[in-house]
C-alpha cells in the first residue's frame, strides 16, 4: 500500500448508516436463531451469509488515454499496478477483488479466451466481421482478415507451441505485480525500446484478469472494473464490457480534460444512456493539464451537460474533476512526481479553494485531486441502491422466518384435543398445501409467457416502424437527389423506441408481478390460520419483494448502422437503382434492429423473467415446508417436540421475543 493510505478512508461516512444498518440486522437474525427450529435456523444463517458477502461493483468505462487505469491503481493504493502509461496500454477487463474472500490461496487469475471464441474472432473477425457481412462490406471483411492474420501470427510466435493448449485454461498465482499483470494484460509498441518483451505475452488470447487484496480502510468488499473501451479494433471486448457492466452497481466514466470539450465516444455514449441516472459518475481527470483550470472547467462542465443532454442522458449527473496524478502525488507523499505544468495548476486551484493563506499539505492535495468527492459519490451509490435493496431484502425475509418460527411454536404447543386442524375444507393439509403451490407455479409461468410475448411483439413494433420511417427517408433522398451523395439515417431512434418498450415492459412486470406475489401471500397467510385457528393471533406472511430490472444495455451495443465508415460509402456506390438501395437498405436495417431485440430477449429479458419465477418458487417452496411441518406436528402426541427455550429461563416468553424481534424489524423497514 501507499505511504498515506488513510487517504481511502475519505467517503466512508456515505456507508455508515449501511454499515450500522447491517450490524443491527445481524443482532436481530442472532436473536431469532435463539429461537428458532433447525429449519429456520439454516435460513437464518443464509441471510447472515449473504450479508457478510455483500460486494458492491464498479466499472470503469471511458475514453483512450482518459486515465482509468490509473483511477483505479489509486483507488486500490497501488500507484503504478495496472499500465496507466500510454505506451503499454491495458488491453484486458482487469478486477481487482477487495476485501472479498479468495476461492483457493490465489491472489490472481487470468482467464483465456474458449476456443469457440478465438474461433469465432479468427475465422469471422468477431463482432466487427459479423458487422461487415451483415452490411455486405467486402473491402472492410479483407482488412480485418489482414488484420487479424497478423494478429494470430504474432500471438502465435509469442506463445510458440503453448498456444493452442492455453485456449479455454486459466493461470492462477499466489502473487501479482506489475511484471505479472504485464504479461497478461497489456499491449504496447513493439518497437519501442522500452518495452519488456514479456510484456503482452498472452495479452491477446486473455479474456479477463482477477486480482485478489485487502484494503482495510475501505468497510466493505468491492469489485472495482477496469476496462479497455468498447472500441477496440475487432470489438472482441466489447460483449465483455457489457457484461460486467451489466452487474455493476456504479458505472465510473472517466474523460480527458482535453479531449472533454469537444468529443465523447459515441460507443460509450450510448452504452451509458441506458443506465439509471444515479449509477453513473463522470469523472473528468487530467485537470492539472489545462493552462487556466478555474476558468476551463466550469466551461467543459457545460460543454459536458450539453452532450448529456443531446443524448438523452439527465444532466444532473454526477460530474467530478480531478487529477490523478495530484492523487498520487498525496497518496505517496512524493509531490515531486508533478510536472512543473501540473504544479502550476494545482497552485491556482490551491489559491482558488480558498487555501492562499494555509501550508500546503497532502491532505489538501488529496481533496482538490477529486478523488474523495469521487469516492464519495460512489458510496452514496453503493449505500443508496445495492446496500438499501440487500437490507430490504433480508429484513423481509427475517420477517417472514420470524413468522414461520412463530407459527410452529404455536403449532407445537397445541393439545391434542384442541390442536392443528386436520381437515381444510374437506382435504388434507398436505392436499391443500399442494394445490396452492401448483396454482402459482401455473399462474408464474403464464405471467411470464405473457409478459415475454407482450414485449417481443411491441419490440417487433419498433422493428417495424423505425424501418418504415427509414425506408421512406431513403426513398424520399432518392427522389430529391438521384443517386448522388451519401445518405444515412441516425438509429438513435430505433434506440428509442426499443428502450420505451423495454421500460414498458419492466413497469407491467412490476405491476403483475406484485399482484400475483401479493396473492401468494394472502393464500399462504390463509391456509396458516386455516390449520391453527384463532391460536395465531396477530400473525402476517408478506409477499415476496419483486425482482429489480436491470438497466437495457443490449441496446447500446454497436451495430452496423453506427460505423461510420468509407464501407458506408462503398455500399452506397455498389448499388443501382431505387429498388436495389431500398430492399438492401430494409434488409440490413431489420437485421440491425433484430439483433438488438435478440440481445435484449437473450440477455436480459429472459433473465427478468427466470428470476420472477424463481423468486416465486423460493417463497412457495420455504412456506411449503414449514406448512407441512406444522400439519405433521399434529400427528404427534403434545408436548414431545423439545423446547427450544428449555434451561435457557428466559425473562420473555418465545412469542413475546419474536413480536419484540418483528417490531423492530419492522420499524427499521420504515
Amino acid at each position: 500500500m501507499a505511504r498515506n493510505d488513510h487517504l481511502l478512508s475519505v467517503g466512508n461516512e456515505a456507508l455508515a448508516p449501511m454499515s450500522e444498518a447491517m450490524s443491527a440486522l445481524t443482532t436481530q437474525i442472532d436473536q431469532l436463531t435463539e429461537v428458532a427450529d433447525a429449519r429456520s435456523t439454516a435460513r437464518l444463517a443464509t441471510l447472515k451469509t449473504r450479508m457478510e458477502n455483500f460486494t458492491a461493483s464498479v466499472t470503469f468505462v471511458g475514453q483512450v488515454k482518459a486515465g482509468k487505469s490509473s483511477i483505479v491503481n489509486i483507488l486500490a493504493g497501488r500507484p503504478g499496478l495496472l499500465p496507466s502509461d500510454v505506451n503499454p496500454w491495458t488491453s484486458v477487463v482487469t478486477t481487482l477483488n477487495i476485501n472479498t474472500r479468495m476461492p483457493g490461496e490465489y491472489r490472481s487469475k487470468f482467464t483465456f479466451f474458449e476456443q469457440e471464441e478465438w474461433d469465432n474472432l479468427m475465422v469471422g473477425g468477431g463482432r466487427l466481421g459479423e458487422l461487415a457481412n451483415r452490411a455486405g462490406a467486402d473491402d472492410e471483411m479483407e482488412d480485418i482478415r489482414r488484420q487479424i492474420a497478423q494478429m494470430k501470427a504474432k500471438s502465435e510466435e509469442r506463445l510458440g507451441k503453448h498456444f493452442d493448449l492455453i485456449l479455454g485454461q486459466s493461470h492462477q498465482y499466489d502473487y501479482f505485480d506489475e511484471e505479472l499483470i504485464q504479461r497478461y494484460v497489456c499491449l504496447g509498441d513493439e518497437d519501442d525500446p522500452d518495452i519488456n518483451p514479456k510484456t503482452g505475452r498472452f495479452a491477446d488470447v486473455t479474456k479477463a484478469a482477477e486480482l485478489y487484496m485487502d484494503i482495510p480502510q475501505y468497510p466493505i468488499a468491492l469489485k472495482l472494473c477496469d476496462t479497455p473501451g468498447v472500441n477496440d479494433t475487432f470489438m472482441v471486448r466489447e460483449q465483455i464490457t457489457l457484461r460486467s457492466l451489466r452487474g455493476s452497481e456504479v458505472c465510473v466514466v472517466v474523460l480527458a480534460a482535453s479531449q472533454a470539450l469537444t468529443t465523447m465516444d459515441m460507443a460509450l455514449m450510448r452504452i451509458i444512456a441506458q443506465f439509471e441516472n444515479r449509477q453513473i459518475v463522470l469523472f473528468v481527470n487530467r485537470i492539472d493539464e489545462l493552462t487556466d483550470p478555474v476558468k476551463q472547467v466550469p466551461e467543459i462542465r457545460d460543454r459536458i451537460q450539453d452532450t448529456l443532454k443531446q443524448n438523452g442522458i439527465d444532466t444532473s449527473t454526477s460530474v467530478v474533476f480531478g487529477s490523478a496524478l495530484w492523487a498520487e502525488a498525496a497518496l505517496t507523499g512524493n509531490p515531486d512526481i508533478l510536472t512543473d505544468d501540473s504544479r502550476q495548476a494545482l497552485n491556482t486551484f490551491y489559491l482558488a479553494a480558498g487555501f492562499g493563506d494555509q501550508a500546503a499539505s497532502l491532505d489538501k492535495i488529496w481533496a482538490l485531486s477529486g478523488l474523495p468527492d469521487l469516492l464519495l459519490a460512489m458510496n452514496e451509490r453503493i449505500a443508496q441502491g445495492a446496500g438499501t435493496r440487500l437490507l430490504d431484502r433480508v429484513r423481509h425475509r427475517a420477517r417472514n422466518i420470524a413468522s414461520q418460527i412463530r407459527a410452529t411454536s404455536v403449532a407445537k404447543s397445541l393439545s391434542g384435543g384442541d390442536g392443528v386442524v386436520r381437515d381444510l375444507d374437506g382435504v388434507s393439509p398436505e392436499d391443500a398445501i399442494a394445490t396452492v403451490a401448483a396454482e402459482y407455479d401455473k399462474k408464474a409461468a403464464a405471467l411470464t409467457t405473457s409478459l415475454r410475448d407482450k414485449v417481443l411483439e411491441r419490440l417487433a413494433s419498433a422493428e417495424a416502424n423505425f424501418v418504415k420511417r427509414a425506408t421512406d427517408s431513403l426513398i424520399a433522398h432518392l427522389e430529391q437527389n438521384g443517386e448522388q451523395g451519401t445518405w444515412q439515417y441516425d438509429p438513435a431512434g430505433l434506440r428509442t423506441l426499443q428502450k420505451a418498450a423495454y421500460f414498458s415492459f419492466a413497469r407491467a412486470m412490476r405491476k403483475d408481478a406484485g399482484a400475483l406475489y401479493s396473492a401468494a401471500a394472502a393464500d399462504v397467510e390463509a391456509l396458516y390460520h386455516k390449520l391453527l385457528g384463532n391460536h395465531l393471533g396477530e400473525f402476517s406472511i408478506e409477499a415476496p419483494i419483486v425482482p429489480r430490472v436491470p438497466p437495457p444495455l443490449g441496446i447500446g451495443r454497436t451495430i452496423a448502422l453506427d460505423l461510420q465508415s468509407t464501407w458506408w460509402r462503398r455500399w452506397w456506390q455498389r448499388r443501382k437503382g431505387f429498388e436495389a438501395y431500398a430492399a438492401d437498405y430494409t434488409r440490413l436495417i431489420a437485421s440491425e434492429a433484430n439483433s438488438i431485440t435478440k440481445d435484449l430477449e437473450e440477455t436480459q429479458i429472459a433473465a427478468v423473467l427466470e428470476n420472477v419465477r424463481a423468486v416465486l418458487s423460493d417463497f412457495m417452496r420455504e412456506q411449503q415446508e414449514t406448512l407441512l411441518s406444522i400439519s405433521q406436528s399434529a400427528e404427534k402426541a403434545p408436548g414431545t417436540a423439545p423446547d427450544l427455550m428449555a434451561g435457557l429461563e428466559p425473562k420473555k416468553s418465545r412469542d413475546e421475543i419474536l413480536g419484540d424481534i418483528l417490531k423492530d424489524l419492522s420499524n427499521e423497514a420504515a
